[in-house]
């Protein structure tokens, strides 16, 4: 999760520069992300579902995608794609990496 996190804050950084992009990617990193997990916990079956981001001023769009999977401890939340304005910004040998502790 820490390497989708790294790869958000880094074309939010692009979008409105290093200063103020930090400041708005260490606020809205963490509420994206922990707004989907709640997506993935409320979702009925292992089927994969989406949620859509955006920020105010409309700079910023991102989609999430992911499922629910059955693991050695119990359900896992898995994010299994990410676009950032339009753009795919994790690989698909990344997917397997971006599970929610």
């Amino acid at each position: 999760m820490e390497e989708l996190r790294k790869i958000l804050l880094h074309e939010i950084m692009g979008v409105y520069g290093p200063k103020y992009g930090q400041g708005i990617g260490t606020v809205i990193i963490p509420a994206f992300l922990g707004d989907f997990k709640s997506v993935l916990e409320k979702s009925g079956s292992a089927d994969e579902v989406s949620e859509e981001y955006m920020t105010e001023d409309k700079k910023v769009h991102l989609m999430l995608y992911g499922r629910r999977m059955l693991g050695a401890k119990g359900t896992d939340y898995v994010i299994t794609g990410c676009e950032f304005n339009d753009t795919e910004v994790l690989e698909e040998n990344e997917l397997e990496r971006v599970y929610y502790e």
